[in-house]
């Protein structure tokens, strides 16, 4: 649409009969939709008696509401005395008495014989105009059609076209195992954190640049066995064509036996509100373990499938960081800092981070590296809800031993830096 249309280009001169009304009316007089998807206005004109054929033409306004719709293509448009489709203008003049259809364009046909439409029969479809549906409206719109200019003595009689647009969600069900929880005596993870009453409510990740305003409940935290809660987690839907695009996420709650749950409801079924149908990368990220992302786009709708990052046979996206626990993928602990890779020696490594969580905690006066530190934080790579830099069961030596058997580390070298596959 980019012809301008000036007024002379739609003057219409005197043919119908004083009594007769050129009609626009939509050939689906309803339609509904969802974000991210596409509908189609047709234009249906006819005439009312008598028909004889002799009108000059006919300049036609098609409104729609911006904050709704993008007018994304003008196709099968009838030729007989076709002129330039003119360019996207704001209704300031709310020429169709709607202001919600805050936009036009004009579509033009004139004939200075008198003879339009020629000898094509009534009625006649004028054209297929195509709209696409803008993320984040939700509500009924309308596209509304005004003469520009008819024949003499001609009225013009319209119906609009309603377009319901409701929310559109996608969902998944996702499964992963945590390495510093992970107990290989029951192929479950620990729910050290939710026993102890240590888990939050609201999801925890600001750190990771998430403000999302999700919450679980006591009820919920409450839950034992294998559906028991083991810590918040962070699914990301990212943009096929760039996968650090981040277009969507959600806090989740991961389960003893690696599914993940919406938080608030309990359901395996994660259900991503407003957003399109479509191919997305689906990352996995954790507050102190490597994040993950599926190797390729994924195809989600409202119907949710299945993505096991537990299994040996879902592929990941760059180089499969995963730990090998017999037949199942663990993330890998150690990632104290957020810096998507794990360090023992050097700066920035995350081991000197754990120390400093430690010693410098209120609760530890003395600053002894042996201290137990209580609570929920990033530096309890094991999830037990103590924060150990030295002693039994210390948070070191996971870090280490990732460290030390990485596969590319083959001098086993302390100071080998093990990068994360998650694009950032």
């Amino acid at each position: 649409m980019k012809h301008s249309v000036t007024l002379t280009c739609v003057l219409l001169w005197l043919a119908l009969p004083v009594h007769a009304a050129q009609i626009i009316t939509p050939a689906q007089p309803n339609q509904s939709a969802s974000s991210g998807t596409t509908i189609t206005f047709s234009p249906i004109y006819t005439l009312s008696a008598p028909q004889d054929g002799t009108e000059t033409g006919l300049g036609l306004r098609v409104h729609f509401n911006s904050n709704a719709l993008q007018s994304s293509n003008v196709s099968n448009r009838f030729a007989y005395g076709l002129q330039p489709v003119g360019e996207i203008t704001a209704d300031t003049q709310d020429f169709d008495a709607d202001p919600t259809t805050d936009k036009y364009f004009i579509m033009p046909w004139v004939d200075v014989t008198a003879q339009w439409p020629g000898a094509d029969e009534l009625p006649l479809n004028l054209a297929t105009i195509t709209f696409a549906v803008k993320t984040g409206f939700v509500g009924t719109t309308y596209i509304r059609t005004s003469a520009v200019d008819t024949a003499d003595g001609a009225a013009f009689q319209t119906t609009p076209m309603t377009v319901k647009i409701a929310a559109e969600n996608v969902s998944i069900n996702i499964k992963a195992f945590l390495q510093g929880a992970y107990e290989t005596t029951t192929s479950l993870m620990r729910d050290s954190l939710r026993s102890a009453n240590l888990i939050p409510l609201a999801q925890p990740y600001a750190d990771l640049g998430y403000t999302g305003a999700e919450t679980t409940t006591a009820s919920i935290l409450n839950t034992s066995g294998a559906n028991a809660p083991v810590d918040w987690v962070l699914v990301e839907l990212r943009d096929k064509a760039n996968p650090i695009t981040r277009l969507a996420a959600k806090a989740a709650l991961l389960q003893r036996d690696g599914d993940v749950v919406d938080a608030a409801t309990g359901s395996n079924a994660l259900v991503f509100a407003n957003t399109a149908s479509g191919n997305y990368f689906i990352a996995l990220r954790h507050r102190n373990h490597l994040g993950i992302m599926s190797a390729a786009p994924i195809a989600l709708s409202s119907i949710p499938r299945l993505l096991n990052f537990a299994s040996p046979t879902q592929a990941v996206y760059g180089q499969d960081i995963r730990i090998q626990q017999g037949s199942i993928r663990l993330l890998p602990t150690g990632d104290v800092n957020h810096d998507n890779r794990l360090i023992t020696e050097g700066p920035g490594n995350d081991k000197n981070a754990i120390l400093s969580t430690v010693v410098t905690s209120a609760a530890n006066p003395t600053a002894h590296i042996n201290y137990q530190l209580v609570g929920y934080n990033p530096a309890d790579l094991n999830l037990d809800g103590k924060t150990l830099y030295s002693g039994p069961d210390n948070d070191v030596n996971t870090l280490l031993g990732d460290i030390l058997l990485a596969p590319d580390n083959a001098t086993n070298s302390t100071n080998y830096i093990m990068p994360g596959s998650l694009p950032n």
